[in-house]
């Protein structure tokens, strides 16, 4: 005998929402996260290197070649467009950090790192589904990563006493109703086409 029983349409919804697709975005974070690991190790080695010592010459031109490398995936990523909602966040922050890589004033520096210190709505993915928890993971992840960085030698004292909290001026209204989505996953995927 054959039993029927009725799925109601949001149990259906739940059921087929796919997991986490890459996007280009996704992995072009990918690729600047692995080097930004690459350039943070390179410059620790520099830490406890003597720079008057021609024997370390090659920690310094390692280190110049990591930063060479993070700054054409920060380029790469930042030129990459969003294809859904859940990709903007990981594209704001690597905008704020490829101006940190690029930053030579100290005050500069700590007012760029107070942005992904004070971590604001725009530097987060809303939601409980699946895609929003795993770009939330890649956003904490940076955001270890560039702990690491500003708690080098180069930028630690800068960001232990000058740290000012600041917020971008210059964020559009499209984007700021974006940081108050619904938690469900199938609105959320109402990106851009192909996404």
């Amino acid at each position: 005998m054959t039993v029927y029983q009725s799925i109601h349409s949001a149990g259906v919804l739940e059921a087929f929402a796919p997991g986490f697709t890459h996007t280009s975005v996704t992995r072009r974070f990918g690729v600047m996260q692995r080097a930004l690991g690459a350039w943070i190790e390179a410059e620790r080695d520099l830490e406890h290197s003597g720079s008057w010592d021609p024997a370390c010459d090659h920690w310094l031109r390692d280190a110049e070649a990591a930063r060479a490398a993070v700054g054409a995936a920060l380029d790469a990523l930042c030129d990459t467009p969003a294809e859904r909602l859940e990709d903007r966040p990981l594209l704001r922050i690597a905008r704020i950090t490829r101006a940190l890589s690029l930053s030579e004033e100290d005050a500069e520096f700590a007012q760029l790192y107070a942005r992904i210190a004070t971590s604001g709505a725009l530097l987060r993915c809303p939601g409980r589904h699946p895609l929003a928890r795993r770009v939330n993971l890649m956003l904490a992840e940076a955001r270890r990563a560039l702990a690491q960085l500003a708690a080098l030698p180069d930028h630690a004292v800068v960001i232990e006493g000058e740290c000012v909290e600041m917020m971008p001026e210059d964020v559009p209204v499209a984007e700021t109703g974006f940081t108050e989505a619904s938690d469900t996953y199938p609105q959320a995927m109402q990106a851009a086409p192909g996404a």
